[in-house]
């Protein structure tokens, strides 16, 4: 399998991803892609005896419930990191509740990547758009690498910088 690092670049470079997400970036993408709700930070104040937390620091909280966004969030999930319910919750700047891969990967991607960083040869961003790719910001019809590519995640083949890892270096990509 050979991912089109350049093809990937081109069609970024013509897109309009945030980078970095504002919060109002952040909010909409949740809302429409995930169908997350917006929920006030008290739902979470049980974060706040958890020094790890660092709940003082929240800004906004979401939780996802609607199956239309929390079969998205599992689909670079092993059959084994799924675990019912299905619910996913984000205390922005403070911390995140269920275990979804794609979240994580969403989350990094929130962060952004310096613009000095932004250049074909460095590892860093070519897998900076593979996360992309993998999220569905980038897309190409009739794409028969995306599915291999998940497959791939799914099986235990991550990245170096985004998303989780699981410290056996088998990666994704390079």
């Amino acid at each position: 399998m050979h991912i089109d690092i350049q093809k990937l670049h081109d069609k970024y470079l013509s897109l309009s991803i945030p980078n970095p997400f504002s919060l109002e970036q952040i909010h909409t993408r949740l809302t429409e892609e995930y169908y997350a709700e917006k929920v006030d930070l008290e739902h979470f104040s049980s974060l706040r005896n958890d020094p790890e937390a660092n709940f003082d620091q929240a800004v906004a909280a979401y939780t996802i419930r609607d199956p239309r966004g929390t079969f998205k969030l599992i689909k670079l999930n092993k059959v084994e990191d799924i675990h019912e319910p299905l619910e996913f919750s984000w205390v922005i700047d403070s911390t995140v509740i269920g275990m979804s891969f794609l979240f994580n990967l969403e989350l990094n991607i929130f962060d952004g990547i310096e613009k000095s960083e932004m250049y074909l040869g460095n590892l860093r961003y070519e897998e900076y758009l593979i996360a992309l790719y993998l999220a569905g910001y980038i897309k190409f019809e009739n794409d028969p690498l995306i599915d291999e590519i998940t497959a791939r995640y799914r099986a235990g083949n991550y990245l170096r910088y985004f998303g989780m890892q699981d410290g056996y270096e088998n990666y994704l990509y390079k």
